[in-house]
C-alpha cells in the first residue's frame, strides 16, 4: 500500500531551515556559513517514489539509508495510520534506531511519532501524537507515556509534536538550539509570529519537574502552563494549592520569584519581554492583525 505523507509537514521544516541559510548570507560580511545540509530522503520497501495528500508527488534523490550520519532526523506525518503503510518498516526502524543511538535528535510530527515508539525508544517516556492516531497508539504502544494534553513532548534527544503547527515550534526551537535565539526569533517572525507560544512554555518534558518540593505550588504552575490562554482567576488557582487567596499568594511568590498573576502593565511588559525578545509595543508594530472587519460606522 502506497504511503501518504503530509506535505507541510515535510514543507514547512526545510522552508525554515532554508530560511536559516538566507540569514547567513545576508550576512555575509561576517563571513558566516550555515553549516548544514538539509535534504528530503524517502524510504520505500518497493523503490517507489514517495506522495504526498492530495495527489501531490515527492521527487528525491536519496535512499535514507545512504544517510549513515546526521544530527538531527524529522519525520513528518503519515496520513492516517502508519501501520498500514509501514508493515514492512523494520529496516527503516533499524536505521532509525542506529541514528538515534549514534547521538541524532529525533523530531517527530503528528502520527510520525509511531516510527520512534515502534523501536521503543519512548518506552517510560513522554510522547504526543495527533488526537486521531491517539487512541491507536496508546493500544499499540502501551509503555510509552502519552501526554493528551500537551501539543509537544522532549524526552531528551526526542521530540513529538502533535499537529504540523506545534511542529513549526519545534523547528524554531531547534534553530535557537545549534543557531542562537536572535536567529531563532528572525525566523519564527518570518513564519507567522502571531500564532506561536515559546515551545518552553508548552512543551511536557520528561525531567521538567519543578525545581523546588512546593507540591501545591507546582500544581497550581501545572494548571497554569495549561490554561496559559485562559482568564487566570486567583481563587480558583489557591483553591488548587488548598490554601487561602493571601497565603497562596506569599507562597507563590516566594517560591518561584513571581506573582501569579499579571498584576500591573509595567510587570507585564517586563514579562512578555522575557519570553518574546521584543516590548509589546515593537510586537504590535509588527504583527499584523488577521483579519481587517469593516465597522458600520466607516462605511
Amino acid at each position: 500500500m502506497q504511503s501518504l505523507w503530509v506535505m507541510s509537514s515535510i514543507a514547512m521544516p526545510l522552508e525554515m531551515l532554508e530560511a536559516i541559510r538566507a540569514l547567513f548570507r545576508l550576512r555575509a560580511s561576517t563571513r558566516q556559513q550555515a553549516t548544514f545540509v538539509a535534504e528530503a530522503v524517502h524510504y520505500s520497501a518497493t523503490g517507489e517514489q514517495p506522495h504526498a495528500l492530495g495527489g501531490l508527488a515527492l521527487e528525491v534523490q536519496r535512499s535514507i539509508f545512504d544517510i549513515t550520519d546526521t544530527d538531527v532526523i524529522i519525520i513528518p506525518a503519515l496520513w492516517r495510520q502508519p501501520d498500514k503503510y509501514l508493515a514492512d518498516a523494520q529496516p527503516l526502524l533499524d536505521w532509525l534506531l542506529a541514528r538515534y543511538q549514534q547521538g541524532a535528535t529525533i523530531v517527530a510530527i503528528g502520527s510520525g511519532v509511531w516510527l520512534p515508539a515502534k523501536t521503543r525508544v519512548l518506552d517510560g517516556l513522554p510522547a504526543t501524537t495527533h488526537w486521531h492516531s491517539l487512541a491507536a497508539f496508546k493500544a499499540m504502544f502501551p509503555k510509552v507515556k502519552w501526554q493528551h494534553d500537551h501539543l509537544l513532548t522532549q524526552a531528551g534527544r526526542i521530540f513529538c509534536a502533535a499537529s504540523i503547527n506545534s511542529g513549526a515550534d519545534l523547528i524554531i526551537h531547534l534553530i535557537g538550539l545549534y543557531y542562537g535565539r536572535e536567529l531563532a526569533l528572525q525566523v519564527e517572525q518570518q513564519f507567522s509570529p502571531g500564532v506561536r507560544n515559546p515551545f518552553e512554555k508548552r512543551v511536557f518534558q520528561a525531567d521538567s519537574a519543578m525545581q523546588h518540593a512546593d507540591e501545591p505550588i507546582a500544581l497550581a504552575q501545572s494548571w497554569l502552563h495549561q490554561h496559559m490562554n485562559e482568564l487566570l482567576n486567583l481563587t480558583h488557582l489557591a483553591s488548587l494549592a488548598d490554601l487561602g487567596v493571601r497565603q497562596f499568594s506569599r507562597r507563590f511568590v516566594a517560591i518561584t520569584g513571581e506573582t501569579p498573576v499579571l498584576s500591573d502593565a509595567s510587570h507585564f511588559g517586563r514579562v512578555f519581554q522575557r519570553w518574546a525578545a521584543v516590548t509589546p509595543g515593537t510586537y504590535r508594530n509588527q504583527v499584523r492583525r488577521k483579519i481587517f472587519v469593516l465597522s458600520p460606522t466607516s462605511q
